[in-house]
Formats: structure tokens, C-alpha cells, sequence
């Protein structure tokens, strides 16, 4: 009866696992910049973290989707938080994307 037990443990742990990595919760947010003033496009970033972000792009690239993020934490570990401009409601406005790091170029 044990080996049972055993077995259905872990068939309830392995469906618990699909459960929480499939819940929307962990989905990331997509936002339109222009709809937004810079303020409050700052506002959702800093609470939920990281944000999907379109804004309108040249005419020939169209609508650009970029990763916007409170801080490096929420960046990959070969990245780091760059200072990036996008088109808000109200003004330009100064976020912050994940960006390869490089570092200075010494003579």
C-alpha cells in the first residue's frame, strides 16, 4: 500500500506544478505607452515589476513591443537596467530596459 501512496503523491505534486506554472498570475502585462501618462506608465512598472510596453515605431517598423523593467533585478543575469525613451501620453518619457551589459572600453 505504501508503493501506491507513494505513487499518487507523486502524480498530485507533479499536477501541482503544471498548475501553478500555468497560472495567468505569472503572465506578463501589455500596455500601450501612448495611452498612459509617463507617470503612470512609471506607476505599473514599479508595481507589477516588468511590463510588455508597445509604442508606435517608424513607418516602417511599425508598433515595437519592448520589456520594460523597474530595476537590473528583473533582468537576466548577462543583462543590466538601460535608460530608454518611449513616447508616453503627455511626453517622452525616460524607462528602464534589459540590456547586455558591456563595459567600457579601456585604451
Amino acid at each position: 500500500m505504501s508503493r501506491l501512496t507513494s505513487c499518487a503523491e507523486g502524480i498530485a505534486l507533479f499536477l501541482s506544478i503544471i498548475v501553478v506554472s500555468a497560472h495567468p498570475a505569472s503572465a506578463i502585462s501589455r500596455v500601450n505607452s501612448t495611452s498612459h501618462t509617463c507617470a503612470a506608465l512609471r506607476q505599473i512598472i514599479d508595481s507589477r515589476g516588468a511590463i510588455i510596453l508597445t509604442h508606435p515605431g517608424s513607418r516602417q517598423s511599425g508598433t515595437l513591443y519592448d520589456r520594460y523593467v523597474r530595476d537590473s533585478s528583473y533582468c537576466d543575469p548577462s543583462t543590466v537596467a538601460t535608460d530608454d525613451w518611449v513616447p508616453a501620453k503627455d511626453r517622452s518619457c525616460r524607462l528602464y530596459n534589459c540590456q547586455t551589459y558591456e563595459p567600457p572600453f579601456d585604451d
